[in-house]
């Protein structure tokens, strides 16, 4: 497997096929120390070093003899896999790399569309992310739709009962395409009427001081919470905490929202916006709320009709949990990708 060791969803793809009983070589970019899963690295820490590293990729490959070559994440991993041959090679794209990256100019289009055309197979976490993959390489077909599902028994359904506080939370990277400014000025304008709300922001990344800044200067200091990095077998934790799960992505990069389903899962309603793949994981009204991107009024009522309406909260809450449990269980989707690997043996 070519991935990228510092991401939760790898080490969920690589452990998930060792619990199956398969034998799985990660090959990264950079190790992750902090959560070493035994990746093998390439040592390299930027696009032009880690074209220097084909040679050696090639001898890796050679060395371990998969009988698979699964690479994650067209742009960077699949990319390097298609100067390599293998018989059976699986492109698993994630978002960004389909729908912003080969966006930006022409030499990241045709990068794209090599990883692409090199592969054997294409998986795609979305039926959104399947349809990006077909505008961007017409040619391509039968691409597989594998979703990024989650554990539902890893996440607790039990609602918290109604009290004066209503919090309300985000986990993402702090990062623009999150929307976390459109966030923390919707909760500001709710505090206007409400009184009882507080905003918990679980995330680490580079816009992290800038929001914290905006924080103070809107003067919700003593209303938001920001609670650093969250690990992900801590997630059950944060999410029995919250009444209601925000997700105001700007960027149809967010081509799935594993976030909204744990939030699900959890019995907690998700207010996102109508971006990428996040309408086929929000039932807009059933589990939750979609608004437009960047429409921060918009996502002010939407949290509103959740703030004032507990009893709105526990349905929603729990069709989300029934949704996840019939469409999203991470051990069938371990399994569809189980038996793609065993379709390309035979």
């Amino acid at each position: 497997m070519l991935a990228d060791e510092r991401s939760v969803h790898t080490h969920r793809w690589v452990q998930g096929m060792r619990g199956l009983g398969h034998r799985v070589d990660l090959i990264t970019l950079i190790k992750d120390f902090q959560y070493d899963i035994g990746g093998i690295s390439l040592d390299a820490s930027t696009k032009l070093s880690y074209l220097l590293r084909i040679g050696k990729l090639r001898k890796l490959v050679g060395k371990l003899k998969p009988d698979i070559l699964h690479s994650h994440y067209a742009s960077s991993f699949g990319f390097l896999a298609s100067f390599v041959d293998h018989p059976r090679k699986i492109l698993s794209v994630w978002g960004n790399d389909i729908v912003v990256f080969p966006y930006a100019n022409y030499l990241f289009k045709m990068m794209v569309v090599r990883s692409l055309r090199k592969a054997n197979r294409v998986t795609a976490t979305s039926y959104f992310l399947k349809n990006a993959v077909s505008l961007l390489e017409p040619g391509l077909s039968g691409v597989i739709v594998i979703p990024f599902g989650i554990d539902p028994d890893k996440f607790v359904f039990s609602q918290r009962p109604d009290d004066d506080i209503v919090t309300i939370g985000i986990a993402k990277s702090l990062r623009p395409k999150y929307g976390i400014d459109i966030l923390i000025k919707a909760f500001k304008i709710s505090t206007e009427s409400y009184k009882n709300i507080r905003l918990s922001i679980a995330g680490r990344g580079n816009y992290a001081d800038k929001y914290k800044s905006m924080v103070r200067e809107c003067g919700l200091s003593d209303l938001i919470d920001f609670v650093g990095f969250i690990d992900y077998d801590k997630l059950p934790e944060f999410f029995s905490k919250l009444d209601i799960f925000a997700m105001p992505s700007i960027s149809d990069g967010e081509s799935f929202g594993v976030a909204a389903l744990e939030a699900s899962a959890s019995g907690v309603p998700v207010v996102a916006t109508r971006v990428g793949g996040v309408p086929e994981v929000v039932l807009d009204g059933k589990t939750g709320f979609l608004v437009e991107r960047k429409n921060v009024d918009e996502l002010a009522r939407a949290l509103e009709k959740l703030i004032t309406n507990p009893e709105l909260r526990r349905q929603m809450g729990k069709a989300g949990r029934e949704f996840v449990e019939k469409n999203y269980r991470w051990e069938d989707n371990l399994k569809s990708m189980e038996n793609l690997y065993f379709e390309m043996m035979k």
